[in-house]
């Protein structure tokens, strides 16, 4: 009886373990984020899990998330990256955003790099894979070794706009314009009020010498929320964008508005090659 009894024990020992080793990586990530997010969390769409056991960690990294493409306040974004990364420090995505807005780039790269090394003792398989992605996107400039992990992470999360909106990121640097546009769109169907998706929905077309369409998302990205404030290469992109368009008044005006927004934008040379070109194109239609 006791042999019969250790047969059926172990029979049910290796169906119990069958079953845990049949669970996807997506489930299994769902589960560390059920027991360890609050039961309130907001996700705002992005569905991307958080490797931390600090709660209150998960709720300040969508709101990140949303901050950022949504064009929320810089510093704000700036005082919950560093909260993130003061509650948990071992949290790699913490310091990966705490860089956002890093205007050196060699400080930038240090901090991705930071992520990168921390990365490698994350529990969650999306975490690692985000965070190689992103480092040999920024730092070894490798596109297709990023392509391959982004891909990896939209594959375990078809439904993350913010997962389809970085591999299209991947796409673009490596100039593979189309993919890169396909990815973007995607994002704003998961999310039709993305003005990040839109923003660059109008790159892309820009980069194609399409600036029509470019006109058109960009200020698509404007009715959802798209502003300069956090970003001068936003502010540059905008006034050539109209610039292209013939737009020249609405140039001019533009430029004369972000100047207000402090040193990067008032020293910008792209922004005072724009202003020039436009104000002797003006000049000469007023002329004739």
């Amino acid at each position: 009886m006791s042999i019969l009894k250790n047969v059926v024990l172990a029979t049910i020992t290796v169906s119990i373990f069958s079953c845990e080793s049949q669970k996807t990586e997506r489930e299994i990530e769902d589960e560390f984020v059920e027991k360890y997010a609050p039961k309130d969390l907001k996700t705002y769409g992005f569905t991307l899990p958080v490797d931390s056991k600090v709660a209150e960690v998960h709720q300040l990294f969508n709101d990140l998330e949303k901050n950022f493409f949504f064009y929320g306040d810089k510093n704000e974004f700036e005082k919950k990256a560093a909260k993130i990364m003061k509650l948990d420090p071992s949290y790699p995505s913490g310091f990966l955003f705490g860089g956002f807005y890093e205007q050196d780039p060699e400080k930038y790269k240090e901090k991705v790099t930071k992520a990168y090394e921390l990365s490698k003792k994350s529990r969650l398989q999306s975490e690692r894979d985000i965070i190689q992605a992103e480092y040999y996107l920024l730092v070894k400039e490798d596109y297709l070794k990023a392509q391959e992990y982004f891909q990896k992470v939209v594959d375990m999360y078809p439904d993350s706009a913010a997962a389809i909106w970085s591999l299209g990121m991947s796409y673009y640097y490596n100039s593979e314009f189309d993919k890169a546009l396909e990815c973007y769109k995607k994002s704003t169907e998961l999310i039709p009020n993305l003005p990040k998706g839109y923003e660059f929905m109008s790159v892309i077309h820009y980069s194609k010498k399409e600036y029509k369409k470019a006109l058109k998302y960009l200020e698509k990205a404007i009715q959802y929320g798209a502003n300069p404030k956090n970003d001068f290469y936003y502010a540059e992109y905008v006034a050539m964008v109209y610039n292209r368009n013939k737009m020249y008044e609405k140039t001019i005006d533009y430029i004369e508005t972000v100047r207000t927004y402090g040193k990067l934008y008032k020293n910008s040379e792209m922004l005072k090659k724009v202003s020039e070109i436009a104000t002797k194109k003006l000049d000469s239609i007023k002329g004739t």
